[in-house]
């Protein structure tokens, strides 16, 4: 039914065969919202641990740096310039995950959390009302049909009062309780977008405040560093093959 957007909520007295059709194309359409946003969550999960590892990792990797001062090679020798080097890439490192971990923190804030909150909330409340409104529908007609087979002759007027008045009742609790879950319904359209784009916002965001902070924090000194330490380990990869190519010559 293309062009509906919302449940006609001054039908529900009514309850035509009309409207419970049109309940039907949006209690289809809340399933397909469920589902995808199942698969989003877990997406969203999976990028949201992975970055978790990541910054744990990253922390464990400077850590281990640091110690390498300590550590037992027997083979050592003086190693003097090699920790120092690795005490800086230590501090780069730690930096980095530093940088990691807000970003661990921004993601489960400004993506997990808003969509988890339209998961359990929003979604639950939808099927809470649904079991809700089904019950009450059953009970009316049930209560409609102990009224169908009242019989003139057979039943007193107390029995029918009371029949009556359960019907009443039946009809009254169905009624307002339709209006409640087709209200749900109607706004579930509307939250449905803003559920879908707040965390993927809260995604970018974090990413951008990420690249920001890591452009912040490595500076040029340590571009500088790096440098140097590439060339240095370029010439000592030179170093190396040549002192291959010269024993072997040798042999």
């Amino acid at each position: 039914m293309p062009g509906i957007d919302k449940l006609p909520i001054e039908e529900t007295l009514e309850d035509s065969p009309q409207t419970r059709s049109l309940l039907g194309v949006f209690e289809e359409d809340t399933a397909a919202i469920s589902s995808y946003c199942q698969q989003l969550f877990q997406a969203m999960q999976r990028i949201y641990h992975a970055q978790n590892e990541l910054s744990t990792a990253t922390h464990l990797t400077s850590k281990l740096l640091k110690e390498y001062e300590i550590q037992h090679f027997p083979l050592r020798g003086d190693d003097e310039v090699m920790s120092s080097t690795l005490q800086h890439f230590a501090k780069v490192i730690d930096e980095l995950s530093s940088c990691h971990a807000v970003l661990s923190t921004q993601l489960a804030d400004a993506m997990v959390f808003p969509i988890t909150q339209f998961k359990e909330r929003d979604l639950k409340e939808i099927l809470t009302l649904k079991e809700v409104f089904q019950i009450s529908s059953n009970d009316h007609d049930v209560a409609i049909n102990r009224y169908s087979r009242l019989s003139k002759r057979r039943d007193n007027e107390k029995v029918k009062s009371e029949v009556m008045e359960d019907v009443y009742t039946s009809r009254k609790k169905q009624h307002q309780t339709m209006m409640h879950y087709f209200t749900a319904l109607n706004t579930l359209q509307y939250k449905k977008k803003i559920a879908l784009l707040e965390p993927l916002l809260g995604y970018m965001q974090a990413q951008i405040n990420f690249f920001k902070l890591g452009s912040e924090n490595l500076t040029q000194q340590w571009e500088d560093f790096l440098t140097n330490i590439g060339t240095s380990v370029q010439k000592c990869i030179k170093h190396y093959n040549m002192h291959i190519v010269y024993n072997d010559t040798c042999y």
